[in-house]
């Protein structure tokens, strides 16, 4: 410690003024603080007689304490607090009268200031969205202190900025304990991306039906019996288709003698017509024959394999008939 700060410290010891809110007790502390921290400064462990003298002046503030505190600061190569601390003291002594510290304080921070290191958090204009909050070291900084160099201790230094709905940014930069300046620019808060996942689809169950029932006995003689009867109708049928298609051939060769071409005289006209319309009968007929035939062999088929057929199975025949002008359409429909 210097001669000149030990002469400071021993004009303060007589010189501290109680805070006129201190209980008995925080005062009786704060002496016993104050006079641990003087001899720790005497052994040159500043940094626990810092702690001593700044829990001092939080329980009992006074000019000699904070100027102790600063002389502290200094020598611990905190400048930035000491600096702070030495103007708040020459603050309190020019309200107390006390024109010697003052002078004492003002001339530690003349000293102080150009070894001062300094901090310059930079917010440009396009990162200053609403609700943006910037922090140093915990301590939020409002937008007066942005882009201005503030003065701060050697050592790590974190600045966070934070703002509703957007991406915090965070970085800490190390400051040279003198002399030194460093610059921190927040940068564009990004919106964070929202990732939608889409609802998990279960895979469809698939449902077996029951097996059908099977075919009893007496719905495959029925199909049997019907088939027997279709098939018989069918002959009928063709049976006619031909009788018809007979009669028809023989109207037309009766209308050769009445006419010649396409010509015929009212005798030849009326045998024509009656071989076209004979000639269409023999075609539904025969139509119908064959497709009652083969309804008729299907569904005997049917009924015997039914009959055949393990409980496992089971057939379902229908038997449908349509008719339009000079048509007639008939079908079979099975189901197993």
């Amino acid at each position: 410690m210097t001669l000149a700060a030990l002469m400071v410290v021993a004009l303060l010891v007589s010189s501290r003024r109680a805070h006129a809110q201190a209980s008995s007790e925080e005062k009786a502390l704060a002496t016993t603080l104050f006079q641990e921290g003087r001899a720790l400064m005497s052994a040159q462990r500043f940094s626990e007689a810092c702690a001593k003298f700044d829990e001092s002046q939080r329980l009992d503030p006074s000019g000699g304490t904070i100027l102790n505190l600063g002389l502290c600061h200094e020598q611990d190569g905190r400048f930035a607090s000491a600096w702070s601390e030495f103007n708040e003291a020459a603050r309190m002594a020019r309200r107390d009268g006390r024109h010697d510290r003052e002078e004492e304080a003002l001339s530690h921070v003349r000293a102080l200031e150009p070894r001062l290191s300094r901090l310059t958090i930079v917010v440009p204009a396009g990162t200053q969205v609403e609700g943006l909050r910037v922090e140093r070291d915990g301590r939020e900084i409002g937008r007066g202190a942005w882009s201005t160099a503030m003065p701060v201790d050697g050592g790590p230094h974190t600045v966070h900025a934070t703002a509703t709905g957007r991406d915090p940014f965070s970085t800490t930069i190390v400051v040279e304990n003198e002399s030194d300046a460093k610059t921190v620019t927040i940068p564009v808060l990004a919106t964070p991306v929202v990732v939608v996942t889409p609802p998990r689809v279960e895979a469809p169950v698939l449902v077996t039906p029951p097996p059908p029932a099977p075919m009893s006995p007496t719905t495959a003689k029925r199909l049997r019996w019907g088939g027997l009867a279709a098939a018989g109708v069918g002959v009928g049928l063709l049976g006619g288709a031909g009788y018809a298609l007979a009669k028809a051939l023989e109207a037309m060769d009766a209308s050769k003698p009445n006419c010649t071409g396409d010509e015929c005289n009212p005798d030849g006209r009326r045998q024509r017509s009656e071989a076209v319309s004979r000639g269409n009968l023999a075609t539904i007929l025969g139509v119908g024959g064959v497709v009652l035939i083969g309804g008729g062999a299907a569904l005997y088929y049917f009924g015997r394999r039914g009959a055949a057929a393990p409980s496992s199975a089971r057939a379902d025949v229908r038997l449908t008939f349509g008719a339009a002008p000079g048509t007639v359409v008939t079908g079979v429909v099975a189901t197993f």
